[in-house]
């Protein structure tokens, strides 16, 4: 079974439509979904938006810790991407950078 490329397939237009929305857990159901079927330069540019997008799930569940350690791995993960396919990283980025300083990290243990 041939794939489309990701920028083709539907999962990727809705995934990022519920990222913009601040559906985080559709978001990234989605992204894992496409993360598992990326090839060559799709696979960083999937992982960023995966790992942004679940942290702030985490955030959502207040989940301050793990929230802020799936974003910064995102936001390292940036560098990586080569075709970011029109997405805006620039502004993904601020909005994530924003959001882990708006909420400072948990010196308790979180369940």
């Amino acid at each position: 079974m041939i794939l489309p490329p990701l920028e083709d397939d539907p999962r990727f237009a809705e995934a990022l439509r519920y990222f913009g929305d601040g559906d985080w857990m559709e978001a990234s159901d989605l992204f894992e979904e496409l993360y598992f079927e990326a090839v060559r330069d799709e696979v960083p540019l999937v992982r960023v938006l995966l790992q942004i997008s679940t942290g702030m799930h985490h955030f959502s569940r207040g989940q301050r810790n793990a929230a802020r350690e799936r974003i910064e791995e995102g936001l390292r993960a940036i560098a990586e991407v080569t075709n970011a396919r029109g997405v805006d990283l620039e502004r993904i980025a601020r909005q994530a950078r924003a959001a882990i300083a708006s909420r400072p990290a948990s010196s308790d243990r979180e369940a």
